[in-house]
């Protein structure tokens, strides 16, 4: 863990975990493969979920298969939102790259079976390290596309 934060989620979750769970627990933690880091998580909890948080070591390998075995806390539900940006400053330092180098980021946010938040995440992966693979059907297909930033719709 690199650290450990009380304060809003990042990357503009704050308006989608809401309720009485305002106030949150913030994790940052930076990934490592083959002792390259690869992968910052930006990781809000609601305080609902923030004792459980707490409890963990701080090598705590998955924050969410922990707190679903110790706390029953189950996510059941999640949407992901999967986009590339520019590594800003504090990125580009933890994972040892040029400040703009691409990023591959995926921000999901993850419910309980009853609908309540659990967590908002911001990740972000350096470019080349990670695929991601999405199937669908025409039975159900929830696949969704949208235009990003600045860019017309058509």
């Amino acid at each position: 863990m690199v650290r450990l934060t009380r304060h809003r989620p990042p990357g503009g979750g704050a308006a989608r975990v809401r309720g009485p769970d305002r106030a949150r627990r913030v994790v940052l933690r930076l990934r490592h493969l083959d002792g390259e880091p690869v992968l910052v998580e930006r990781t809000a909890y609601t305080d609902w979920v923030a004792p459980a948080v707490r409890a963990l070591p701080d090598d705590c390998v998955s924050i969410m298969d922990s707190i679903a075995a110790d706390a029953g806390m189950v996510a059941h539900y999640g949407e992901h939102l999967i986009d590339a940006l520019a590594a800003g400053s504090e990125d580009a330092r933890l994972l040892r790259v040029r400040r703009g180098s691409p990023l591959l980021r995926q921000r999901y946010l993850t419910y309980t079976a009853a609908g309540r938040p659990i967590e908002w995440t911001d990740d972000r992966y350096r470019a080349g390290t990670v695929a991601f693979s999405v199937s669908n059907s025409a039975a159900a297909a929830p696949l969704e596309r949208h235009a990003g930033p600045g860019v017309a719709g058509r």
